[in-house]
């Protein structure tokens, strides 16, 4: 496997690269402030190290928008709703601005009645579910994001794609103002971290996923042809069944196997999304509870390391520390990331060099 430094050559301050990406997409019609927040998700996963859901969907959004996939403007109506839950149509347009607008509905209900469920549907790719419960922990709220994808994950003892990755995400308010963060694909890997490595002609290990044949292979192009391995076998699987079931059955959206694959089949997705926001103020004082948490974190973080451990973290610690490295050296971008971007900017008639 190549060594990250000779992949990751071009370094892009955070500023910088959310700059040039909202440029690009508002050249290619999106609203001003919509290519905002699309942005502003994008540039954050690459900040915190999570490359695959990060830039280079730039170019895959726009080649989706290009092909009619999804619409330039999102228009969102609230179709259903009660004190503590809200249902969302996102009508086939960003899943970042649906995502916007949910959590928005969510952190106002927990206010007034102390928790709340609010779901999405015909909406698309939402960024990384971490995103949005951060915004939801800000409020001194636990947050909790789901959302399906594709059908590239074969379900526990099956040879069938009918699972999505299907991510979920627990966010947990901290004393340190950084939320103890829980964001896991239901897969043993993104599927979007297999995308990247062939991009970047990089192998992946074999336990990742299975040939169109079945069989274990380290090719990312053969990966992508074939399907994705559940983390923990039957319990990854049991997960992933659950979360396509609150977002994809429960929210009127497509799910399992109906679900249109992002790369490959020319149909709107009509992915669906699940939130929730815990008002910790209902259920104790937020000071108490930032004080019990504090002690939580310290009990995990001074535990002694196991043989091969240098440290135990706390969930989300790595991608904090990754955030703040990045914040001083810039972000890191592959050749072949760079090259797509720039390409991608002057398909829009957009001029920039990311490296001024």
């Amino acid at each position: 496997m190549k060594k990250e430094q000779e992949i990751l050559t071009y370094r892009v301050s955070f500023e910088k690269l959310k700059s040039f990406c909202t440029e690009v997409l508002i050249a290619a019609g999106i609203p001003d402030a919509d290519a905002e927040i699309i942005s502003d998700s994008l540039v954050h996963a690459n900040l915190s190290g999570v490359h695959s859901h990060g830039v280079s969907k730039l170019n895959d959004y726009l080649t989706r928008l290009d092909n009619n996939l999804v619409t330039k403007e999102t228009h969102i109506s609230v179709i259903r709703e009660s004190a503590t839950t809200a249902m969302i149509d996102a009508n086939n347009g960003w899943g970042q601005i649906a995502s916007q607008k949910a959590v928005d509905i969510a952190v106002e209900k927990a206010k007034e009645y102390g928790s709340s469920w609010v779901g999405v549907n015909n909406s698309n790719h939402y960024g990384t579910a971490s995103y949005w419960t951060a915004k939801i922990a800000s409020h001194g709220m636990i947050g909790i994001s789901m959302t399906n994808t594709s059908p590239v994950m074969v379900p526990f003892g099956s040879k069938t794609p009918t699972l999505g990755t299907n991510p979920v995400c627990i966010a947990v308010p901290s004393a340190s103002g950084k939320p103890i963060m829980l964001d896991m694909a239901t897969s043993n890997q993104a599927r979007g971290k297999i995308t990247l490595a062939a991009k970047n002609g990089n192998p992946i290990p074999n336990d990742w996923a299975v040939s169109i044949d079945g069989h274990e292979t380290t090719d990312p192009q053969e990966a992508l042809k074939g399907s994705l391995l559940p983390f923990g076998g039957a319990k990854g699987s049991g997960l992933a069944i659950m979360v396509d079931i609150l977002t994809g059955v429960l929210t009127g959206s497509l799910y399992g196997s109906n679900v249109p694959r992002f790369y490959d089949d020319p149909f709107p997705q009509n992915l669906g999304h699940m939130f929730a926001a815990i008002n910790i103020e209902s259920m104790m004082p937020l000071d108490m509870f930032l004080h019990r948490m504090t002690d939580k974190e310290r009990e995990t973080r001074e535990s002694e390391p196991a043989a091969g451990f240098e440290k135990v973290y706390m969930p989300g610690d790595l991608e904090y520390l990754r955030a703040e490295e990045h914040r001083k050296t810039g972000i890191p971008l592959s050749r072949e990331i760079y090259s797509e971007l720039l390409n991608t900017a002057k398909r829009y008639g957009v001029k920039a060099n990311l490296t001024d």
